[in-house]
């Protein structure tokens, strides 16, 4: 934290020559207007207390201002912070100061937390004070950490000059709608998911069913929810995929996160479960950014059967999913390799999850497809695909991407192999193919070589085996 303008307190500034001018940050608006600016010097030339009472008074002009204060969850607080100012100049405010108060009467700039947005920097009060200024009301924000954990809470205070009520309930339904979130797929920590390539329905290849269940139940849904609770539908959905791993329930995840437009996609895995308090946390934030997908990967990991565990938390996920809060506008899906293990109580409770859709391994059309579509650099006969389809009748999607990336790996070594006595120009010639892919040559005894080495992988055997 930095000191205000070289200033050690804003009482050394009034005694001092010294201007109690403080440093901008990525809190404070610059050109503050004069009515603004004469505000906020208001403020700073006050002489501070403890806990800066005086300048919260002085800055909102009466001693006996409103004052509201709750416990809000880490991440709903960061989308609540977040859209402060923001909210502030939809308003016609300005924020005009931000400061932490020390024990001895010490300012400091406000703690801030940064979060990279669409290559821009949303900066965040973590702990400290925003002051803000608005025509006919003055207003300030305090953020305070409750304690000290992996997923702290926040205490936010709303001091106003006049009402302290209306300005939260404003600001909540504004930061609702525009926080930096909404729309995003995202990580239960906060961090916005981004990689490097964007997966669409042509990515997987399931059974027509399964993707008809699963567009029916989660895009149709969400598309029609108004018309639904016209018809007394209740909003909220729930699905659980179930089957082995490797069988592209997690892709699907990906495929949903990347393709649905105006929906959030929340993303929780077991490392975001740090207490029983973690439920409750995550099915804020996704209320708070509805409409939105909460997907629940390897729900095993923390939902076995009390008869099993036992753990608190499992009891404030089944209320949370289904309890005295209303989940309208989302659609929770968890992903499980074990549904054998799963609390009863969430795997054959409508309301909570309404069907269990099953991953199996990959049926022929869907092989087929597949390695064609991985094996398309390869000089491979029409013949040598379907007898890989004939060979791979138990493969699950993972299995036969690993077959493929075998083939090539085997395929390149035969090809150095077979070119090591030739000079460079004779090899260029030899190569099959041409453009920016070469092509490898791929016959059937390099494919009886990759299946031996898949299967022995497949068994469990630690090595390879020898052909």
């Amino acid at each position: 934290m930095q000191e205000l303008a070289g200033c050690m307190s804003i009482a050394d500034a009034v005694e001092g020559e010294c201007t109690a001018v403080p440093k901008e940050d990525g809190l404070v608006d610059r050109n503050l207007t004069p009515d603004a600016r004469a505000a906020r010097d208001l403020a700073t030339t006050s002489i501070i207390q403890p806990e800066g009472r005086r300048a919260v008074a002085a800055f909102l002009g009466r001693q006996d201002y409103e004052k509201i204060e709750t416990r809000i969850g880490g991440l709903k607080a960061d989308l609540m912070l977040g859209a402060l100012r923001e909210f502030a100049h939809r308003r016609g405010g300005q924020a005009v100061w931000s400061v932490c108060f020390g024990l001895h009467g010490e300012t400091v700039n406000a703690i801030q937390k940064t979060v990279p947005v669409d290559g821009t920097i949303l900066q965040i009060l973590r702990a400290g004070y925003v002051f803000l200024h608005f025509p006919d009301e003055r207003v300030v924000v305090s953020a305070e950490p409750a304690d000290r954990s992996n997923r702290p809470a926040i205490f936010i205070g709303v001091r106003s000059s006049t009402d302290s009520s209306r300005f939260c309930e404003e600001w909540a339904r504004y930061a609702r709608k525009h926080n930096h979130l909404r729309g995003r797929a995202f990580f239960a920590d906060g961090e916005i998911i981004e990689r490097t390539k964007s997966y669409t329905w042509e990515d997987i290849l399931l059974p027509e069913e399964t993707v008809r269940t699963v567009r029916t139940h989660v895009e149709g849904f969400l598309r029609n929810v108004a018309r639904l609770k016209g018809l007394g539908v209740k909003t909220r959905r729930g699905l659980i995929f179930s089957g082995p791993p490797g069988t592209g329930k997690t892709l699907l995840g990906k495929v949903m996160a990347d393709t649905l437009n105006d929906v959030s996609f929340l993303w929780v895995s077991s490392r975001h479960i740090h207490n029983a308090n973690s439920f409750a946390e995550i099915l804020d934030v996704a209320r708070f950014v509805a409409p939105t997908i909460l997907f629940m990967e390897d729900m095993d990991f923390y939902t076995e059967d009390r008869a099993r565990k036992g753990w608190a938390g499992l009891g404030d996920l089944l209320n949370q999913l289904d309890g005295a809060v209303d989940n309208e506008d989302i659609v929770t899906i968890a992903t499980t390799n074990r549904l054998e293990v799963i609390e009863p109580a969430l795997r054959s409770r409508p309301g909570r999850f309404d069907r269990i859709v099953e991953f199996e391994a990959m049926d022929e059309e869907c092989r087929r497809k597949l390695l064609r579509r991985k094996l398309r650099y390869a000089d491979i006969s029409e013949e040598d695909i379907e007898h890989l389809v004939k060979a791979t009748d138990d493969y699950t999607g993972a299995q036969l991407e690993e077959l493929s990336n075998s083939i090539y790996i085997l395929a390149l070594q035969g090809d150095s192999a077979r070119l090591d006595g030739f000079a460079d120009g004779e090899k260029a010639r030899c190569v099959p193919g041409g453009g920016d892919v070469e092509p490898v040559f791929v016959d059937l005894a390099l494919i009886e070589s990759a299946l031996a080495e898949v299967q022995v992988r497949r068994e469990g055997v630690m090595g390879f085996r020898v052909t």
